[in-house]
């Protein structure tokens, strides 16, 4: 299949994954409609990611059609949030004019309420990497676990690295949370978050502590040293 949605780089390692990436939302689409998915997002940079990859693909499939495609997300949280993220997922919902479910609540208990909400929708489009806690096993397309409400998870980034969502962000001029350009590489709540002391500098000309934005961080082991749980 020839991918003509971005100004990709032929050959280069990042191109492949976001080349994948596209053929995983087509096959979410020829599983499920529109209005059947929902995109989980919390507002972090992953998410961000997939919210625009699903965007050009959505609208890509549905180019004539006589009514707008409907585009949702769904963002559950259970924690006290950043107001820059909050912010953040506002400004979002209004540059992509999409539909935002909101639902505080553990992760479980909010899927079922969503259940109950929202029936029609059966499978959610995850921003989850392989290098992700407890992902490692995860597949392009992977139902929840039995004991989870019954949704089908596609996971169109599982392959990416921390570098790549940063590439993918910058390259295309994707707007992301500013706190990632405060030393922030992982955004939880409020209660988990800090910034990553990786990142931590003397600024030579008032030798005051600064810290680096979240793409200079070498070491992607690292990402999650700001999320104190």
């Amino acid at each position: 299949m020839t991918v003509d949605y971005l100004p990709l780089i032929p050959g280069s390692d990042l191109a492949n994954r976001i080349r994948h990436s596209f053929n995983v939302l087509e096959q979410c689409f020829t599983k499920y409609t529109p209005n059947q998915i929902a995109v989980a997002f919390t507002g972090g940079k992953d998410c961000t990611v997939v919210l625009h990859l699903y965007s050009l693909v959505l609208h890509k499939k549905f180019p004539h059609s006589n009514k707008k495609p409907l585009f949702r997300a769904v963002f559950i949280h259970d924690k006290p949030q950043f107001d820059e993220v909050l912010q953040f997922i506002d400004e979002t919902v209004q540059h992509y004019d999409m539909d935002l479910i909101r639902i505080q609540g553990r992760m479980n208990d909010a899927l079922n309420q969503l259940k109950s909400t929202h029936p029609e929708i059966q499978c959610l489009i995850m921003g989850t990497r392989l290098t992700d806690p407890y992902s490692s096993n995860l597949k392009d397309f992977s139902p929840t676990d039995p004991t989870w409400p019954a949704y089908m998870r596609c996971n169109p980034i599982l392959h990416y690295f921390y570098n790549d969502i940063w590439s993918f962000l910058r390259q295309f001029d994707v707007p992301y949370c500013p706190m990632y350009d405060q030393g922030f590489t992982s955004l939880g709540d409020k209660e988990t978050t800090i910034r990553n002391p990786r990142l931590i500098y003397e600024n030579d000309d008032t030798g005051l502590m600064e810290y680096k934005p979240a793409y200079l961080l070498e070491d992607e082991i690292s990402e999650r040293d700001g999320r104190v749980q």
